[in-house]
């Protein structure tokens, strides 16, 4: 979309007369951006340098939001991995970080007086006898997140190795929703991303929004390996993008909440 408003000073800007700002006002003011007409939080991004023009954008708008059409004709990059495939609800979904597998639903047998062994068939929900239990990548889990908003409000248990295993309404948390009682809790956090701005040693911030926001932090180690597997041809290509990344929330000492992405296999776009 060509207009965004600043919710900092009021202002309607065109994206160019945006990208003419000061990089300090930029910076500042791209986390404050929203939609001219459904008002729903919005992005920008600068021009590449491959030729694409300055914009803003919003994922998602607002019900019936004319804009909303403007940005689907926009090519979107980070396709990564994800494939369009169907969600199946079950009662198990362990999380399936070798982002190039395949998505595998099993039915395990109830009886614990034995081994659970996989078994063929469909889910029986009556009776306790089978427990569908589903293999599922992190792009498919975002993809859920992002196009079926009851996921993350569920009772679908969530099985990460090596971690506790809970409710999908409690193991995800959007970016809106980090606080400080999240600090030391390894979770799924997820939402849009405002910008990514050049820390020390190489480390790029992955921004949500201003100070408050929760942002998180992409090692110069996993750098290229993450926008490769994305497509992303340059920094600017993270504005705008929806991310979920498993995680530790840490809280810096000026307030700041961190979550380190410490695996490659640990983080996904969209």
């Amino acid at each position: 979309m060509d207009t965004a408003i600043c919710t900092e000073d009021g202002h309607t800007y065109t994206a160019v007369e945006f990208s003419r700002l000061d990089p300090v006002q930029l910076e500042r003011k791209r986390r404050q951006l929203i939609c001219e007409e459904c008002e729903f939080p919005a992005f920008f991004r600068k021009p590449s340098r491959s030729g694409r023009g300055a914009c803003f954008g919003a994922r998602p708008h607002g019900e019936n939001c004319d804009q909303a059409a403007v940005d689907n004709d926009a090519r979107v990059p980070g396709a990564g991995d994800d494939q369009d495939e169907a969600f199946n609800a079950g009662d198990r979904i362990v999380v399936e970080l070798a982002f190039g597998g395949q998505d595998v639903e099993v039915h395990l047998d109830g009886d614990e007086r034995g081994p659970r062994r996989p078994r063929g068939g469909r889910f029986v929900g009556e009776g306790g006898a089978r427990v569908a239990q589903m293999h599922r990548r992190l792009s498919t889990l975002l993809r859920l997140l992002v196009t079926a908003p009851n996921f993350r409000y569920s009772n679908q248990i969530i099985a990460v190795a090596n971690q506790p295993e809970m409710p999908a309404s409690d193991f995800f948390v959007h970016l809106s929703d980090v606080t400080d009682r999240y600090e030391g809790q390894f979770r799924g956090y997820w939402g849009q991303l405002t910008d990514a701005g050049e820390g020390s040693d190489g480390v790029l911030w992955l921004n949500s929004g201003g100070r408050s926001a929760a942002s998180f932090l992409l090692p110069q180690e996993f750098r290229q390996q993450v926008m490769q597997r994305f497509r992303l041809d340059e920094e600017e290509d993270f504005s705008g993008m929806y991310i979920l990344v498993l995680g530790t929330l840490r809280v810096s000492r000026y307030g700041k909440k961190i979550c380190d992405i410490e695996d490659s296999a640990l983080i996904t776009l969209r």
